[in-house]
């Protein structure tokens, strides 16, 4: 509720976009295997009237999310930067690359690691959430690993809404397995730290957690089908499907009105 009361998000609005998930839920995944779904199920289900259930309904194409594709292909292509020797020097960080000159440049790596996006679009996005840098000279240069709009950007809303859904889908997932199929869900912590060993945690945390996150990261990215060569067959793309794992950090010394995150 901070974090919406902050984006100035009223009330109204975060009903308004709660009615239509129960309403998406309902209809797309709760209808008897061999029923159709209709607006009297889905009324009946969730508690809203069925003159609502048509009303999200019949405007569900025109406010649906937009999906993951634009926020993947960022990441794919800094990952790639950051991984693919043909774009990193001796020393193995990222080189500075032209738009298109040579053999591997900033076109190349867009090509390579998210299709048929336009590499000036994926240039100025980049660019707008401070993930690159466009020298004097021209060549452009890496500035992280990761996709992340600044604060006070909308998608960065979104980016936080997809970590709180994984999150809580691995929970469902747990909560209804009943054959013992349970995917990993767990943290760590202690009631008892020395407050001056906190900063020390923070710092082993983060800089543990990020080198385990991109190791995870090159070997989901080894074990893609290559889509640019051709070589994955039709049945090798039916089987894709999207999983990874996140890790975050809490501090429950924060109060919960607290600013500070």
């Amino acid at each position: 509720m901070r974090i919406l009361l902050r984006q100035g998000m009223s009330f109204a609005e975060f009903a308004e976009l709660a009615k239509r998930e129960y309403m998406e839920i309902a209809w797309d995944e709760f209808t008897p295997e061999g029923a159709r779904p209709s607006d009297s199920r889905v009324a009946i289900m969730t508690g809203l009237t069925r003159k609502e259930v048509k009303r999200l309904r019949e405007s569900r194409d025109e406010h649906s999310a937009p999906t993951r594709q634009h926020k993947n292909r960022a990441s794919r292509v800094l990952s790639g930067w950051h991984r693919d020797p043909d774009y990193c020097g001796e020393d193995g960080a990222p080189r500075c690359l032209t738009m298109d000159e040579g053999k591997f440049n900033f076109s190349t790596l867009v090509k390579q690691y998210s299709g048929d996006m336009p590499p000036r679009a994926m240039l100025d996005e980049l660019e707008r959430v401070g993930a690159v840098s466009v020298l004097e000279d021209g060549r452009i240069q890496a500035n992280n690993r990761s996709y992340i709009p600044h604060s006070e950007d909308p998608e960065i809303i979104r980016l936080f809404g997809d970590s709180v859904g994984d999150l809580i889908n691995t929970w469902a997932h747990n909560l209804e397995s009943q054959n013992g199929d349970k995917w990993l869900q767990r943290h760590v912590r202690s009631p008892r730290v020395s407050a001056r060993a906190v900063p020390l945690f923070k710092r082993l945390a983060k800089d543990n957690g990020r080198q385990f996150l991109e190791t995870l990261e090159d070997w989901l990215l080894s074990h893609e089908p290559d889509t640019n060569s051709g070589a994955g067959d039709a049945s090798e793309a039916d089987t894709q499907t999207e999983v990874g794992v996140g890790i975050y950090y809490f501090d429950r010394s924060q109060n919960r009105h607290g600013s500070e995150q």
